[in-house]
């Protein structure tokens, strides 16, 4: 079956646009200036000094533990020789490719001691 059988049986057996036909129709540039006029409408200007300051404390109290962590050095242990030190962002890359695991030892600066991968995570 070719893209254009199947896009008029589709068509044909249940009323719907396919994705080809939405495009010949011109419905998705309807669609899409229709989001954008949305999306716009949506927008609305804040002043920089209307914002609480109880108010915005807690996310920028977040956001800053989080480039904390991004930025902390982290120390590894792998067939008994330290490595490192890596970022958040280099440990997350090890245990994708399965060099370290959960129960990797790791030290991050500014711990007195070596805790396994899953405990230092949960701590950040």
């Amino acid at each position: 079956m070719t893209p254009q059988e199947f896009d008029a049986l589709v068509s044909a057996s249940s009323g719907f646009y396919t994705q080809n036909q939405m495009v010949q129709s011109g419905v998705n540039s309807q669609m899409t200036q229709q989001a954008l006029q949305n999306i716009q409408a949506m927008q609305t200007p804040v002043a920089v000094g209307n914002v609480p300051q109880a108010a915005s404390s807690p996310i920028f109290d977040r956001l800053e533990q989080e480039r904390k962590a991004a930025e902390a050095q982290f120390f590894v242990l792998l067939n008994g020789a330290q490595k490192g030190p890596l970022t958040l962002e280099q440990l997350k890359g090890l245990a994708i490719a399965d060099v370290i695991d959960e129960n990797t030892q790791v030290w991050k600066q500014g711990t007195t001691e070596w805790v396994s991968l899953k405990n230092c995570l949960a701590n950040l």
